[in-house]
């Protein structure tokens, strides 16, 4: 999860510079390099485990208010914000369930507080999941770049299209815009006529 967070939190910025406000939601295939492609589609159907089954378990080690979670290498990583006031990573095997490891965390001090978030990590997952039909593979809690800083959940959901696909949700409302839902579909007539014959950019834009 935590090697995600960079390029999340880039096309995060990349969105909202580009005229997307801060409580808007936002989506993007991921191209990626295509073998990494592959790894991860066959990573998110090995996962037995579900990201809201996975946060479930890791809340049972430590209670708290999780503020990221992520599948990677076979495991789900959780972070949480624990009730105790310190930070806790949980990991969990992706096809069991069964934790593997319970740490502490000094945490990132710039990290934004889950107290600040009405909308949970499953919720924002589930939203994800509502507007990509596949499987959600992370959420991460961040802030926007933008006026006021808003938090958004950054999500990526392994799309049963075969690809990739991140979003932003808003940590208030968790609603998804409509070029969220269009993501489980082909792209629209507009976009292909701005980037040309649609058939030749699956690798060509984020």
């Amino acid at each position: 999860m935590k090697r995600r967070k960079l390029a999340i939190a880039t096309f995060t910025a990349a969105v909202l510079a580009g005229g997307g406000t801060a409580a808007a939601f936002a989506v993007q295939d991921g191209d990626g390099d295509g073998d990494g492609d592959r790894g991860d589609a066959a990573q998110a159907r090995a996962a037995k485990v579900t990201v809201s089954q996975a946060i479930d378990t890791a809340l049972g080690a430590a209670p708290g208010t999780v503020t990221g979670a992520g599948l990677d290498d076979a495991e789900w990583e959780v972070d949480i914000h624990g009730r105790d006031g310190a930070r806790h990573d949980v990991t969990l095997d992706a096809a069991t369930g069964k934790i593997t490891s319970t740490e502490r965390s000094d945490g990132d001090g710039h990290a934004p507080s889950a107290k600040d978030a009405p909308v949970t990590a499953a919720r924002a997952a589930e939203a994800a999941e509502s507007a990509v039909p596949g499987t959600v593979t992370s959420v991460e809690l961040d802030r926007a770049d933008g006026p006021g800083d808003a938090l958004v959940w950054e999500a990526e959901v392994q799309g049963l299209d075969g690809r990739e696909h991140e979003l932003t949700v808003d940590a208030k409302s968790a609603k998804v815009s409509t070029e969220a839902r269009k993501a489980a579909g082909a792209e629209s007539d507009g976009d292909a006529d701005e980037h040309g014959d649609s058939g030749d950019h699956d690798g060509d834009h984020d």
